[in-house]
């Protein structure tokens, strides 16, 4: 039986806490925790053992970076390559094309619906893990969790599938990440404490 993976609350009492649970909050994500010295929304924990339990193909694409580091640019090059440049193929927008895995665990969707009874988004937003998982066609899939919690057959090679790792000067990675989080209002605070808790390794 595979062993299932263990959450600890980061509570607002602590310094990363404090940090996390007054600044990195909006109505639709509240709380965190930290799994395998990751930290990650609260909402995770409904995934994390399907993730890493996943079902791998092997002619699976993965595509996996730190946030804001050109992942996008990466996929359309990527997908682009592996489908003999089908321009005409890649009018579809990408997240259909190449859909990101964390969307699922990102935001409580529930609290969306409550908010906003007509709310509604496509499949491979709202229902990520479910959409790509469901597939019929060769995976190319976006994520930005960690090695270690990735699924598992990816962790121990027992699959052909293709990891494609991309990085980015971290400084520039770092502005970039606090631009758009200001944009979604995912962070609330200043720039020097999200620097230092970029440098800090607190991420989502």
């Amino acid at each position: 039986m595979p062993e299932t993976l263990k959450y600890e609350k980061i509570e607002s009492d602590t310094e990363c806490g404090k940090v996390l649970n007054t600044l990195f909050v909006n109505k639709f994500r509240h709380g965190y925790v930290r799994v395998k010295g990751a930290v990650m929304p609260d909402n995770f924990k409904k995934f994390g053992d399907r993730i890493q339990q996943m079902e791998i193909r092997d002619d699976d694409v993965f595509v996996c970076s730190f946030p804001k580091a050109g992942t996008t640019w990466a996929q359309e090059m990527v997908w682009c390559i592996a489908n003999n440049l089908d321009y005409k193929g890649a009018e579809v927008v990408l997240p259909e094309r190449f859909p990101c895995l964390d969307y699922s665990f990102l935001y409580n969707y529930e609290v969306m619906y409550e908010e906003d009874l007509d709310f509604s988004a496509p499949d491979y937003f709202m229902q990520s893990f479910k959409y790509v998982s469901e597939l019929n066609t060769q995976r190319f899939i976006k994520t930005h969790l960690p090695f270690g919690l990735l699924p598992e057959k990816l962790q121990n090679f027992s699959t052909r599938a293709k990891i494609i790792y991309v990085c980015r000067n971290p400084k520039d990675a770092c502005v970039s990440w606090y631009r758009y989080s200001q944009l979604t209002g995912d962070y609330t605070g200043d720039f020097d404490t999200f620097c230092k808790s970029f440098l800090n390794d607190i991420r989502e």
